[in-house]
C-alpha cells in the first residue's frame, strides 16, 4: 500500500479575519475570500500532491497524502504560503499532520486503529493552534495613516474598484482589506450572471472563480422555485434593510452552529465515514438556510425611486461546514431561525438514515439578536456570540434533566433584543431576569423566579410566534402590554400577581383567555411534569398568573419574551401587526 499520511487543517481566527471591520462589504468580501480558500484552493493544491481529499468546508480540511510526514508538512507549507499571499497577512492557516501504518486501510478500517489516530491527529492540529506562525511587528510613525475599515494595519491606497460609493471617496485602506472590497465585487457582478443563467435558462458552467456560497445558494433557490430578478442585488450596506417587511427600523443577526460536531466527528471510524458525515452536514446547512430564504424572504423588487433594483431582503455573512451567519430584517428574523433549526435536524437525520436506518439526525443552537440598524456591527456581533453559547450551554443542563424532550433533540434558538442598555454579554441580560424571593405564607427555603423561557426549544419558540400573531389579530396592546411587563419584572408572588391581575381586568374576555392560555399552554411544555394518577389534586395546572411553578421552588413566565417579540413578528400577509 506505501507510505501514506494524514494531514489536518483549519483557518486561525476566521472572525477576527472576517469581522475586522463593521463594513458590510468588507465582511462579505472576507467570507467569500476565505471560503474560496477552503474550497477551492485547498483542492487545486491538493492535484500538485496527489492529495485524496476527505473533507474541505468552514474553513477546516481533510486529506490523505501519499507519502511520508515531510511530504505533507510541504503541502501543509504550500497552502499556508496561498493564505497568506491572497489574503495579505490578513488571514493565516494551521495544519498538522499523521503517519499511518501501511497495512491500515484508512478508507475502510473498522477495527478503531484509524479512529485513535484522527484523534490523535486532531490534538495535534490544537495543540498547533495554540503556536501560531510568528508574525514581523508593523513599523510605526505618528504620520503613517491607519487603514479607514479596520484600523489594524496601515493604509495604502484608495479603492479604485468601486468608486461609486459617496463614502469612500477620501477613504485610504490597506492592502487586506482591498483585496476583500475587491473579491466582494467580483460577487456582486457574479450574481448577477448567475441569475440571468437561471431565469433565461441558460446553462453554461459557472466560472470556478466564482463564489461557492452564492453559486450552491442560487442553484438551490432556483431549483426550489424561489423567485429570481433580473439585475437582483445584495444590499450595499446595513442601511438598506431599513423598513423592508413592515418593521422597525432593527436588523436580525442569526448566528446558528452545530451541536457536539467536534464529538460526532471524532466517532467517525474512518476516512469514508469521516467524508460522508462531513458532507452531509456542510450541504444540510445550506439546504437548509435556503429552504428558510424561499419561505421567509421573498426577493424585494425595484420601486424606481430609492431602490433602482431588486434587492435580497438579507444577506449571507459566513455559511459552511455546520456555521451559518446571516443578516435578515427583524420582523422575520425569528422566523427564518426557526425554519433553519427544523430543517437542518430533518435534513441530515433522513440522510444519514439512508445508510444506516439507526442513525439520527444532527442539531443546530441558534443566537438572534434583534438590534437598531445603526448599531455597531462589532458590538452586535459579540452579542451574537454570546446569546450562542448560552444557547448551547442551557439546553445541555435541561437536556441531562430529560425533561420534556423535544422531537429536534437538543437544538435551541436564544434571542435578545438590544436595548439603550442591553449589556454585551447575554449571561449578564439573563442573569437580571431571574431572582431568589423568600416566599409568603410562612413557607421555609426561598423560591426563584424566571422572567424568560430562554432558550427555546423548536416547538416552544412555534408556539411563541403563533402566540403572538394571534394577539396582533386580537390588538392586545402596547399599553396593557408594557403594565404586563412591568408586572412580571417585580418577580414574586404579591405584587406581581396583583398587577397581573389589574391588567387583565382592563382586556375583552377573549384577550384574557387568550393571555391565560397562552401562558398555560407554554407552562405544559415546559414545566416539569406533575401530574400522578394516584393524586387527582396534581391533575390541576399549577399556574398563578404570570407565572407558572416549575418544579416545588421555581416559577417562570413566557409573557415578558412574549412582549420584547410583540413587535418584531410579522403577520402573516407582511404586516408587522402594530396596535397602540
Amino acid at each position: 500500500m506505501g507510505m501514506q499520511t494524514l494531514i489536518a487543517l483549519d483557518t486561525d481566527h476566521i472572525k477576527k479575519y472576517v469581522f475586522a471591520t463593521d463594513r458590510l462589504k468588507d465582511i462579505r468580501g472576507a467570507s467569500s475570500k476565505l471560503d474560496h480558500l477552503n474550497r477551492r484552493v485547498m483542492k487545486n493544491a491538493a492535484k500538485d500532491f496527489q492529495a485524496k481529499k476527505v473533507y474541505t468546508n468552514g474553513g477546516s480540511g481533510m486529506f490523505l497524502i501519499e507519502g511520508d510526514e515531510d511530504r505533507a508538512k510541504e503541502f501543509g507549507l504550500r497552502l499556508q504560503k496561498e493564505y497568506t499571499t491572497a489574503t495579505n497577512g490578513g488571514a493565516s492557516i494551521s495544519f498538522a499532520v499523521q503517519e499511518l501504518p501501511d497495512d491500515l486501510n484508512a478508507w475502510q478500517d473498522a477495527s478503531g486503529a484509524m479512529q485513535k489516530l484522527m484523534k490523535l491527529l486532531s490534538m495535534r492540529l490544537v495543540a498547533e493552534k495554540l503556536h501560531p506562525q510568528p508574525h514581523l511587528a508593523l513599523p510605526s510613525h505618528p504620520l503613517m495613516r491607519p487603514c479607514d475599515s479596520c484600523g489594524t494595519n496601515y493604509a495604502e491606497d484608495k479603492d479604485v474598484v468601486d468608486t461609486a460609493d459617496p463614502a469612500d471617496r477620501d477613504k485610504r485602506y490597506c492592502t487586506s482589506c482591498l483585496a476583500k472590497r475587491e473579491e466582494d465585487k467580483d460577487v456582486r457582478d457574479g450574481i448577477k450572471a448567475i441569475i440571468k443563467r437561471h431565469i433565461h435558462l441558460e446553462h453554461e458552467s459557472t466560472e470556478t472563480t466564482f463564489s461557492y456560497i452564492w453559486d450552491y445558494m442560487l442553484r438551490l433557490l432556483s431549483s426550489s422555485g424561489y423567485e429570481l430578478l433580473d439585475d437582483t442585488e445584495r444590499p450595499s450596506d446595513f442601511n438598506e434593510l431599513q423598513g423592508i417587511a413592515g418593521g422597525k427600523d432593527y436588523l436580525g443577526l442569526i448566528y446558528a452552529d452545530g451541536n457536539g460536531m467536534g464529538k460526532v466527528m471524532e466517532d467517525q471510524l474512518n476516512l469514508t465515514e469521516t467524508q460522508r458525515v462531513a458532507k452531509i452536514i456542510d450541504n444540510s446547512v445550506y439546504e437548509a438556510l435556503s429552504m428558510a430564504i424561499k419561505k421567509h424572504l421573498e426577493v424585494i423588487p425595484a420601486n424606481g425611486q430609492d431602490r433602482k433594483h431588486p434587492m435580497f431582503p438579507f444577506d449571507i455573512l459566513m455559511i459552511g461546514g455546520d456555521d451559518i451567519m446571516i443578516v435578515t430584517p427583524a420582523s422575520v428574523a425569528l422566523d427564518v431561525a426557526l425554519t433553519i433549526a427544523q430543517n437542518f435536524h430533518d435534513l441530515t437525520d433522513r440522510k444519514m438514515k439512508e445508510y444506516d436506518p439507526q442513525k439520527e439526525g444532527f442539531t443546530l443552537s441558534v443566537g438572534v439578536v434583534l438590534a437598531p440598524i445603526k448599531y455597531p456591527f462589532g458590538l452586535l456581533q459579540d452579542l451574537a456570540e454570546s446569546t450562542l453559547k448560552h444557547a448551547k450551554t442551557e439546553t445541555a443542563k435541561r437536556q441531562q434533566s430529560s425533561k420534556n424532550p423535544s422531537k429536534y433533540g437538543d437544538s435551541s434558538i436564544n434571542f435578545l433584543v438590544v436595548a439603550g442598555s442591553t449589556s454585551h454579554d447575554f449571561k449578564k441580560v439573563y442573569d437580571s431576569l431571574q431572582k431568589k424571593h423568600v416566599p409568603v405564607g410562612g413557607k421555609q427555603g426561598e423560591a426563584t423566579f424566571y422572567a424568560t423561557l430562554r432558550p427555546y426549544t423548536v416547538e416552544q419558540l412555534d408556539a411563541m410566534l403563533k402566540a403572538i400573531r394571534d394577539g396582533k389579530r386580537l390588538s392586545l396592546g402596547r399599553t396593557k402590554l408594557h403594565q404586563v411587563r412591568e408586572a412580571v419584572l417585580k418577580m414574586n408572588l404579591t405584587t406581581s400577581v396583583g398587577d397581573m391581575l389589574a391588567v387583565l381586568r382592563n382586556w375583552k374576555a377573549r384577550q384574557r383567555e387568550f393571555v391565560a392560555d397562552h401562558v398555560y399552554k407554554l407552562g405544559s411544555k415546559h414545566q416539569e411534569k406533575h401530574r400522578r394518577e394516584d393524586d387527582p389534586a396534581s391533575w390541576f395546572p399549577r399556574v398563578t398568573l404570570p407565572w407558572f411553578a416549575d418544579g416545588s421552588d421555581t416559577y417562570r413566565t413566557s409573557l415578558l419574551d412574549f412582549v420584547e417579540l410583540y413587535d418584531f413578528v410579522m403577520q402573516e400577509g407582511g404586516s408587522s401587526g402594530n396596535d397602540d
